[in-house]
């Protein structure tokens, strides 16, 4: 199972504290926003099972990359960095 920076999308704020209080879930509270009156985000890295989990109950889910795409791009940047000092 993959892992996904996903943006997670909520109608209170409660709600969207739940996410790391409740569910335990790993998601980048610097991120969190209003984006109106009944509309609350926040960005996380979340497992296939997670985000099937919460698109279950209250919670928008967007995917926005794969987290395994994004930590081998960079290890190849790395990698290069590393060969031609």
């Amino acid at each position: 199972m993959g892992n996904y920076i996903v943006r997670i999308r909520t109608s209170t704020w409660d709600l969207l504290r739940d996410l790391q209080r409740l569910h335990d879930l790993d998601v980048f509270g610097k991120t969190a926003k209003k984006l109106d009156e009944h509309l609350f985000e926040i960005e996380g890295l979340l497992s296939e099972e997670q985000i099937e989990n919460l698109s279950k109950k209250e919670y928008q889910i967007e995917v926005i990359a794969d987290a395994e795409e994004i930590a081998k791009e960079r290890l190849k940047d790395v990698t290069y960095f590393r060969e031609n000092k």
